[in-house]
């Protein structure tokens, strides 16, 4: 009977509150059931023998667990659904302030490359423009195409998620 009810060894143990040694040692033949759990489990049986004997189940059962299913499915989707769109509105905000820190970024290395073009060569301000040009080089580098690509890319992906979890949600509600 175990095994009709896909009871794990350790399963049936901690229904019987005894070790899952014990219940391997019963199905061996090796060993009775402790005398707590032997009447524990001859009421498993013998409740499991009237259930076979109805040819179905309730129906109210079988609505109620579709019920619950059905819930617990929608519940999932929309846990989904909002974690897929609070995670759009962060790379949504990241990629545009991303897209600002670079137009500000080439504005900023236009501006220093103009201002070195009059600064004598050698001279303490070339090697301050110098210094702010590397600056500004490293900072197109955090926000370069290629990682706004990357961040378009997650939240085309985020977008088809939701789009999914939202058609998920269609067809459960359509089953109920």
């Amino acid at each position: 009977m175990r095994k009709d009810l896909s009871l794990s060894q350790q399963e049936l143990a901690l229904m019987l509150s005894i070790s899952r040694s014990a219940i391997s040692m019963y199905e061996k033949g090796l060993r009775p059931l402790p005398a707590k759990a032997g009447k524990i489990w001859a009421e498993m049986i013998l409740l499991w023998q009237r259930q076979q004997r109805l040819t179905e189940p309730p129906r109210h059962l079988e609505r109620n667990l579709l019920i619950a299913q059905q819930q617990q499915s929608l519940s999932l989707l929309n846990l989904h659904l909002q974690r897929a769109a609070a995670r759009s509105i962060s790379i949504t905000q990241q990629l545009t302030g991303m897209e600002q820190q670079y137009r500000c970024q080439v504005r900023k290395l236009h501006f220093i490359k103009g201002v070195m073009q009059e600064a004598k060569q050698g001279s303490r301000e070339m090697e301050f423009l110098k210094n702010r040009e590397q600056q500004t080089l490293i900072g197109l580098a955090a926000c370069c195409p290629q990682r706004r690509q990357l961040l378009a890319f997650k939240l085309q992906v985020l977008r088809s998620q939701q789009k999914a979890a939202l058609a998920g949600k269609v067809i459960v509600q359509q089953q109920g």
